[in-house]
């Protein structure tokens, strides 16, 4: 899907919009918490927000692309309301909506709407992240909770959709809230990250920092790693065997796949056998000092946590290559492919998938 096309030709116009993704109609019968929300419902809301967006000064000043990005956001970016919210102690309450609905937004981008992928993923972090510029002040790690978020999300742009959805809501304290956004874009600045990432001393300082939460921003680490490890990253058929016979020569590859394939073990059952003497494999490579490739989907954070903390213990350099092709072409591969994965396990990895993000991005 055209998303920048799409948006243009029906100018911007969300009433127009809404015919082209039919879930935010789904909106109108979530309920929120009349007292931050006495506009209705989150379809009212998600409305009155995209009609602040376009009534910004700010908004003559973006490019296309900043537009296309920004306004997708605003229209998903309560979506994960769909299936958190609920009531509880006579209260209407949304629990990790935010973070949900990036999830959602990332499956019905890649499965139902195929929008291209760098404008999905920049617009799955302003949803994942905004809430933060309202709530930042009541963060404990707020220095690092800002740092990170400026690490895969255009920070003035979610300056803006937070600016913009307090704007588009009927609530107490607004004006106070509203400073408080304006705090995070002064913050954001003084901290180096409001513009762009942070600018660390080098790479491996970056590293240490999202992975320890101890690093001072400022200091200047010292890289000690001798040598390095590929990770893959990607669903089933998006091409990583491919992409290691092409990219990759003479070295050693351990293949979760390939694990089953020796060992005659189902892609159902014993996934922990396969898993184990993969890392038992993993760790004989890295007391040799020897590079390697791990070639696994590695879609969720807490296995390639995992797998940073086995390699750093032994001294390696981890980088993740993550790959992806349409969801189309990935099922029509799938139908040729000899061990048939069923679409509703790739769909279900795709729900859950996590981007990479803090140390999992070697720069």
């Amino acid at each position: 899907m055209d998303m920048e096309g799409i948006l243009k030709e029906k100018n911007y116009n969300f009433k127009e919009i809404v015919k082209e993704f039919s879930i935010i109609e789904r909106l109108k019968k979530v309920k929120q918490n009349p007292e931050y929300h006495g506009e209705g419902s989150v379809y009212k809301h998600t409305e009155l927000v995209c009609r602040e967006i376009l009534k910004l000064e700010e908004w003559k000043t973006l490019n296309d692309r900043e537009k296309v990005v920004l306004y997708t956001s605003a229209l998903f970016h309560d979506i994960g309301k769909l299936v958190t919210t609920r009531e509880e102690n006579g209260k209407i309450i949304s629990p990790r909506h935010a973070l949900k609905g990036a999830k959602m937004f990332r499956y019905l981008a890649y499965t139902r709407y195929e929008i291209e992928n760098s404008i999905r993923e920049e617009s799955a972090a302003l949803i994942r992240y905004h809430g933060l510029p309202l709530y930042f002040l009541e963060r404990e790690n707020m220095d690092y909770d800002i740092i990170k978020a400026a690490e895969i999300t255009n920070m003035k742009l979610l300056y803006l959709l937070a600016k913009c959805d307090l704007l588009g809501r009927f609530c107490k304290d607004k004006e106070i809230m509203l400073d408080n956004i304006g705090y995070f874009k002064t913050y954001s600045k003084e901290l180096g990250c409001f513009y762009g990432r942070k600018k660390f001393k080098n790479e491996y300082t970056r590293f240490l920092y999202f992975k320890e939460k101890k690093i001072h921003p400022e200091a200047e680490m010292f890289d000690n790693r001798g040598f390095g490890v590929v990770a893959m990253m990607g669903l089933p058929l998006a091409g990583k065997d491919t992409y290691i016979k092409e990219n990759f020569k003479n070295i050693n590859v351990i293949s979760l796949d390939d694990i089953r394939e020796e060992l005659n073990i189902s892609s159902k059952r014993n996934s922990g056998k396969v898993a184990a003497i993969a890392i038992s494999r993993a760790k004989q490579l890295l007391r040799r000092k020897e590079s390697f490739i791990w070639n696994a989907t590695n879609l969720r954070r807490e296995n390639r946590q995992k797998l940073i903390r086995l390699c750093t213990a032994y001294g390696a350099k981890l980088k993740f290559i993550y790959l992806e092709v349409p969801y189309r072409e990935l099922l029509s591969r799938n139908k040729m492919r000899s061990r048939y994965v069923p679409v509703e396990v790739i769909n279900k990895m795709i729900r859950k998938m996590d981007m990479l993000e803090g140390e999992e991005i070697c720069r």
